[in-house]
């Protein structure tokens, strides 16, 4: 199905101004003849006009969305590349008014907000415009043979095309939930500094996605790129299962890094009983499994935990946990954070980090629902307690879970708590903190391999066991101080002892065998840098 057909399904190209609701690409091209034509948009409607529509000359493309502005057209659009689009710059709508608006028309390549941006283009006096999904679907709604018939293809076949082409040795793709971040991103910068001869690829979701130089991006919403990236890349890090529609080559190595550190508190995929899901997540996270070559693990606790919940039974790569290394380099973090957020060097700060939450009211326990449930600091106690304990002036900052990051709108924040919801790199977030705040997240053993002040917060404890998630280690033996009310989590502060705790550390971290270091990327990298030399030796034997 079609982004055009989705679109119908819900009922979007009916608009509120019944003006709209009668065009047709008759009245477009017949009202565009002669005129410069822009589009508006470059997201999948706009990869479906110019898989469609390639003989309609475009002058330029617009969006406004300012992380694609400045960006060439097929660093987004599939359907761009090789073609002259593909060189076009996207640009923002102040573009347009370098026009006479009577001699342009603008293609409105949006399913969701062209109300929006016919208002912005009326503003500036451009009148005439066109919506392609009202165009489209009248077309459709009429009877006439669908245009994507032969320029469409699947995306599993796009990817077996793919195949056809030679694997790019030096070539190494990562993923982490679309943003440079969690173990990826320590092991590139840990590649980069052994190696100059790799051609490092990260699948991000915005193109303005900071990277070190040596860094290729690849936009995650221009599908047919970073499909034909991955079929031609030698080695795979990710972080979270491949794409269903992906096919590994039997030359390819999939490397699959997790999204935690050497110690997890819940189970996870295929070792979950309460929460594993449709038998379709089971379907796919075994598919993504028997992909898989290697798991980087930081223990055996954490390589026994992977075999149970990737049912995996190949090699392992114990290296530790590379993005903790971030914890190893806490001043340098600390003063990137800062900085960044316009802090005071002087003063410290508590990192109150929650984990998802589901709903508990819900029928089906994997229906993620969009609710802060839990999440009720006393901030102002808390923040009193850090200063009588510790002394010095204190930040409280909030970091909610990628799935809750947006809730933090709903949220009345006391002006000395900083939001770093949005922070895409969390490692750093957690090595800047001198304390941290969490409930079930783990998270929670990342600082603690640094033996700073770890304190759960957790007021739905019973519930969130029994109803949300299996536990790997119970969570009563933990070595941090609980706390199930403000009360008792101010208490925990105030009794806080370093010598008692530490020796609770090292004993906790002595049972389940986590050894980290600050060094693990550097291993991580180490183990890559010799696979990529072993493919290379084996594509000159077979030229010899």
């Amino acid at each position: 199905m079609d982004i055009i057909q989705r679109a119908m399904e819900k009922k979007q190209h009916i608009s509120k101004d019944e003006r709209l609701n009668s065009q047709t690409w008759d009245m477009f091209f017949r009202q565009a003849e002669g005129k410069k034509i822009f589009l508006f948009g470059s997201g999948a409607c706009a990869d479906f006009f110019l898989e469609c529509y390639k003989d309609c000359h475009l002058e330029g493309i617009v969006d406004n969305d300012s992380c694609k502005q400045g960006f060439r057209a097929d660093d987004f659009l599939g359907a761009a590349r090789g073609t002259g689009y593909g060189n076009l710059i996207i640009s923002s709508i102040d573009l347009l008014k370098q026009y006479d608006s009577d001699k342009i028309a603008v293609l409105i390549a949006s399913t969701n907000y062209y109300e929006q941006i016919i208002y912005g283009l009326e503003k500036i006096g451009v009148k005439n415009h066109f919506v392609l999904l009202i165009m489209e679907a009248n077309r459709r709604r009429k009877g006439y043979c669908a245009a994507i018939d032969e320029a469409a293809l699947e995306l599993e076949d796009y990817a077996s095309s793919c195949c056809r082409e030679k694997i790019e040795t030096s070539k190494i793709i990562f993923y982490s939930f679309g943003t440079y971040s969690d173990h990826g991103k320590y092991i590139t910068e840990a590649l980069l500094k052994v190696r100059k001869d790799l051609d490092l690829v990260w699948i991000v979701k915005k193109m303005t996605a900071e990277v070190p130089d040596g860094v290729r991006k690849v936009y995650l919403g221009n599908r047919k790129r970073y499909i034909y990236e991955m079929e031609t890349a030698q080695i795979w890090i990710f972080n979270m299962p491949v794409p269903y529609y992906i096919i590994k080559r039997p030359e390819q190595i999939y490397i699959q890094t997790k999204h935690w550190a050497s110690i997890t508190l819940k189970k996870f995929y295929l070792d979950i009983k309460t929460m594993a899901g449709t038998l379709d997540n089971i379907a796919y996270w075994k598919q993504d499994s028997r992909k898989m070559d290697y798991i980087i693990t930081g223990s055996d606790f954490d390589t026994e935990s992977s075999r149970r919940g990737f049912d995996f039974h190949k090699e392992v790569i114990r290296v530790g946990s590379p993005r903790s290394d971030a914890m190893f380099q806490g001043e340098e973090k600390k003063k990137k954070v800062y900085m960044h957020y316009g802090l005071n060097l002087e003063d410290r700060m508590l990192l109150y980090a929650p984990t998802y939450r589901y709903d508990k009211n819900s029928s089906a326990q994997n229906d993620p629902v969009r609710e802060i449930r839990g999440i009720d600091l006393d901030y102002e106690g808390v923040k009193a307690a850090l200063e009588r304990k510790f002394g010095g002036k204190w930040y409280i900052a909030l970091r909610l879970h990628p799935g809750h990051e947006k809730e933090v709108e709903k949220l009345k924040l006391p002006e000395y708590v900083v939001n770093l919801s949005g922070h895409e790199d969390g490692e750093e977030t957690v090595a800047a903190c001198d304390i941290l705040v969490s409930d079930y997240s783990s998270i929670m053993f990342e600082p603690a391999f640094v033996n700073k002040p770890v304190f759960l917060f957790a007021t739905d404890k019973r519930d969130y066991i029994d109803k949300e998630y299996d536990l790997l280690i119970d969570y009563d033996s933990l070595p941090f101080p609980i706390a199930e009310s403000n009360e008792n989590l101010i208490k925990n502060i105030q009794c806080f002892k370093k010598a008692e705790y530490e020796t609770k550390l090292t004993d906790f971290m002595n049972k389940y065998g986590v050894r980290e270091d600050g060094h693990a990327s550097e291993r991580a990298a180490k183990v890559i840098s010799n696979l990529i030399d072993i493919k290379k030796e084996e594509e000159n034997d077979c030229f010899e």
